[in-house]
């Protein structure tokens, strides 16, 4: 359930927080800590710790006290939990497992294929691909990935860059993104990074490359395969 889990079993935090996805696109965010941290806030004068829930873990009794920035309300806690209950009902973390799977090892086999993709990393449906301008330097390739982000735009796929360099392609799909939705995802990521390889064989440079998607007028230079289908 929670990312910390993935560092094994003896990792147990302090302070856990919970940003904008509990809710759903409710405004909601919280923090999960125990008495005793909540208490030394307290004593500092932090406010909006108004919140006190219970759950057990194994034989032990939990207490959560949340932190929320708009002071806490029914409403808002009561469409985090329905989140919450849904994310477990539905089995969607099981759900973002097997299709994050199969968008890594699809994305992994692209190293093999396209130079300029120097990495994939990732967890569930969070995924990351790292825009390189060679295998052997790992230079990031940041007009490549802006080209790519344009040019999905372009064909009604909103993806976005990320990293220090804004290299990395981000991947961060609802988790109800099907399997059939990440084979057309493919499919386009795949268009993308062929138009670049036909441009590089062209003699395009990088720069270039995005100059020639401003030009485009959405026309494509390589037509959409159905490879993932």
């Amino acid at each position: 359930m929670w990312a910390f889990q993935t560092q094994g079993p003896d990792a147990v935090p302090d302070i856990v927080t919970l940003g904008k996805p509990i809710g759903n696109g409710h405004p909601i965010a919280c923090v999960i800590t125990t008495p005793e941290i909540a208490k030394s806030f307290e004593n500092i004068g932090t406010e909006y710790f108004n919140t006190v829930n219970t759950s057990t873990c194994g034989d032990e009794t939990v207490h959560h006290k949340l932190l929320s920035q708009y002071g806490g309300n029914p409403v808002s806690l009561a469409v985090a939990n329905a989140v919450l209950d849904v994310i477990e009902n539905e089995n969607l973390m099981q759900h973002a497992s097997k299709v994050g799977n199969f968008l890594l090892a699809a994305f992994d086999k692209m190293k093999l294929r396209y130079d300029f993709v120097g990495d994939v990393r990732g967890m569930g449906l969070f995924i990351g691909i790292d825009m390189v301008t060679s295998p052997l330097t790992k230079e990031p390739a940041t007009q490549l990935a802006d080209f790519v982000v344009k040019r999905c735009k372009q064909l009604q796929i909103i993806i976005s860059t990320e990293g220090k360099y804004g290299n990395v392609i981000k991947f961060k799909p609802p988790m109800v993104f099907t399997n059939e939705d990440a084979k057309h995802l493919l499919n386009v990521i795949t268009m993308c990074f062929d138009e670049i390889n036909y441009l590089f064989q062209k003699g395009s440079s990088t720069s270039s490359i995005t100059e020639s998607l401003n030009s485009s007028d959405d026309e494509t230079t390589c037509s959409e395969t159905d490879s993932y289908n």
